[in-house]
């Protein structure tokens, strides 16, 4: 078995063939390794117990070095097994070039197997300290309501250990933008304090104040198993990595594994309120900085038509965030509610890219129309100001609509069948006539038939359903998902339950479904705090799993039993 199946160039691996069980070993023979450098080799033998019996267990453990580019096969090793002839498997490895940095560094700079050598007199919590920890990071600690802030979570290593990401820091009063799109534990070669590190990614976010405080990220968790092996070898003794000094190994070489758990510190994020000073009167929350275009169609309007308007949000800030500037229609234009397209680049900080609303609505009578220039405030915290973007005025001239023949009336018409065209037109209004008389009287026998029921029979009392009634239908669903252990619909189930209670209790446009209207509303409304920070929470759980699929079942039981909490109290709450 190997360490890694993709290495780095200039990068160790441990090649290690075992052989369990066995009473008797001989001529043990390691293969040629034409394509690697041998840097190290060594013999490891360890015993234990189970159903009451002994179990031996050898191993012949190398540390190679590839010296070139490309797909390679470590060839098997042959031994004598209690006398029998046999041959271990083959294993293909691949090596690249190396993560970006690394060619300019010296392997001995960053050397995680002579770091993770325990020589006399070492320490291990001293080594683990040094060479293996958690570090978050923010772009700022202090910013205002809106302003975006970047976080990223690392983990640090010079040793040989294996790790799993045990706690996802809670990000609870931020509205959050994942920043990658998986964690797939690559590493990355970093420089900190001097010292060369390989890195991975536990977690790397926007994150959008939505209310003003002081608030503290939760640590970041990871477990860690460190790959120690103790030796009586000083420190201070080299060994040459080549094939020709394959003796030169620690001296009673002993494996060691030690579990540790590494968490972030505390890390406190100050968020101030916005300015009252000059803030404008239809200030709505935009923070950054942007510019605002309204777009009509270029092909003739005729009356009747679908009329599509985009207004177009560009720039970069709290663009999740923002909602329909306000557009003054001219008479006679009647909208719905905007349609929301978003075209973000999330992978750059500060979030940017733009925000589309697009109205639709049936082109008015004939003649100009204008829309005047929309305006939208904005914060701008480079310049610690408020500005306002505006557009250009749009004028819309329709055109008289267009007149659609039928052909099927224009044949009939046409026809030579010796009666002039008048007399149909005549047979047809009779027809008309006719059949609305028709309908006047049935209509008017069964009204008095439904009088004549309504007399006896009592209209039937309509039941009022219980928050729990309610509550157990939104997460229907959700409850199916789980049972199924469909990870990626219970999550999204569990976000559609929340939102869709937030709309139908305070009748929100589905506009101003987003984190930070729904945060004010919440608390306009009366609705507890701690019940606010529970619905952020729901919902940063939620997110987080969607990015990072394979949740345990007892995560997602225990995420369900939260959103039943919540989602009840907030049924109560209907008015």
């Amino acid at each position: 078995m190997v360490s890694e199946s993709t290495i780095a160039m200039r990068q160790t691996f441990q090649v290690q063939y075992i052989i369990e069980g066995a009473n008797n070993i001989r001529q043990f023979e390691v293969p040629r390794f034409k394509d690697f450098e041998i840097a190290e080799m060594f013999d490891y033998s360890t015993s234990s117990f189970a159903q009451g019996r002994a179990l031996d267990t050898y191993s012949k453990i190398i540390v190679l070095m590839p010296s070139k580019k490309g797909k390679f096969v470590v060839p098997g090793a042959t031994a004598v097994i209690n006398g029998k002839l046999m041959r271990s498997n083959a294993v293909p490895v691949a090596v690249k070039a190396g993560v970006p940095g690394m060619n300019n560094i010296n392997p001995d700079d960053i050397d995680t197997e002579e770091e993770s050598m325990l020589h006399p007199g070492d320490n291990i919590q001293d080594k683990i300290e040094k060479n293996l920890f958690l570090r978050v990071e923010t772009s700022k600690n202090t910013c205002y309501v809106g302003e975006p802030l970047m976080v990223t979570y690392k983990a640090y290593s010079r040793l040989n250990a294996n790790s799993q990401v045990m706690k996802r820091p809670s990000l609870t009063g931020f509205s959050v933008m994942e920043m990658v799109d998986a964690y797939d534990g690559k590493p990355e070669i970093e420089k900190l304090d001097g010292r060369w590190y390989y890195t991975n990614l536990v977690r790397k976010v926007q994150l959008f104040p939505l209310q003003e405080g002081s608030y503290t990220l939760d640590p970041a968790e990871i477990e860690s198993v460190v790959h120690f092996v103790k030796t009586d070898e000083p420190a201070n003794k080299k060994r040459s990595p080549s094939m020709n000094n394959l003796n030169a190994t620690p001296m009673y070489p002993m494996a060691v594994d030690h579990r540790t758990i590494l968490r972030t510190g505390p890390v406190t994020i100050t968020v101030k309120p916005l300015p009252a000073a000059n803030q404008p009167a239809d200030y709505s929350g935009a923070v950054g900085q942007f510019t605002l275009a309204v777009k009509a169609p270029t092909a003739p309007i005729h009356e009747g038509d679908l009329v599509k308007i985009q207004v177009t949000v560009s720039g970069s800030g709290n663009l999740s965030l923002l909602t329909p500037p306000v557009v003054k229609w001219p008479k006679g234009v009647d909208t719905a509610e905007p349609s929301v397209k978003e075209n973000l680049n999330k992978y750059v900080f500060p979030l940017s890219g733009s925000k589309t609303f697009e109205y639709s609505f049936a082109a008015p009578d004939t003649g100009n129309y204008v829309i005047p220039v929309v305006h939208l405030p904005y914060y701008d915290p480079k310049e610690k100001k408020y500005k306002t973007a505006t557009s250009d005025s749009v004028t819309m001239h329709v055109l008289p609509g267009v007149k659609k023949t039928d052909p099927a009336v224009g044949t009939l018409v046409s026809q030579d069948s010796g009666i002039e065209p008048k007399y149909y037109w005549f047979g047809v209004i009779v027809l008309a006539i006719i059949a609305a008389i028709g309908y006047q009287v049935v209509s008017l026998r069964n009204a008095k038939k439904k009088e004549k029921v309504k007399a006896v029979a009592p209209a039937p009392v309509k039941e009022i359903p219980t928050p729990q009634q309610i509550v157990a239908g939104l997460l229907k669903n959700a409850k199916l998902a789980l049972e199924g252990n469909q990870q990626q619909v219970f999550y999204r189930e569990v976000q559609q339950a929340l939102w869709q209670t937030v709309r139908d209790n305070w009748q929100v446009l589905p506009s101003k479904l987003n984190r930070y209207h729904t945060t004010q509303l919440l608390t306009e409304k009366g609705v507890p705090a701690d019940t606010i920070h529970n619905f952020s929470a729901v919902l940063d759980e939620c997110e987080w799993a969607l990015y990072t699929p394979d949740q345990s079942t007892k995560s997602m039981e225990a995420l369900i039993s939260k959103a039943e909490g919540l989602l009840t109290q907030l049924a109560e709450m209907k008015v």
